[in-house]
């Protein structure tokens, strides 16, 4: 009985180690959706600012960004929609 009860007290330790562990585990953060001014027309991406100036290899600046597809589009709409003329100069 005894041994049985020292097995239990550690299952209980590993589950208790176990959990408090991932826990402790970053996170994933949340994917950002970005209204960008490239070259001069808007563009919706779901890219960090760093990845655009890569790719594009020009005037690239963000300006706006939303955790919802949703919300990020309608924040497009609201500037005059994709392609529409925008500046970096701000």
């Amino acid at each position: 009985m005894g041994r049985h009860l020292a097995w239990l007290a550690v299952a209980a330790l590993l589950v208790a180690g176990s959990g408090s562990f991932a826990r402790a585990q970053p996170q994933p953060g949340r994917t950002e959706i970005g209204v960008f001014c490239v070259e001069g027309r808007l563009v919706l991406a779901q890219k960090r600012i760093e990845e655009m100036k890569q790719y594009y290899r020009g005037a690239v600046c963000r300006l706006d960004q939303d955790h919802s597809d949703t919300a990020a589009r309608e924040k497009l709409l609201r500037m005059g929609g994709a392609n529409a003329p925008c500046s970096c100069d701000f």
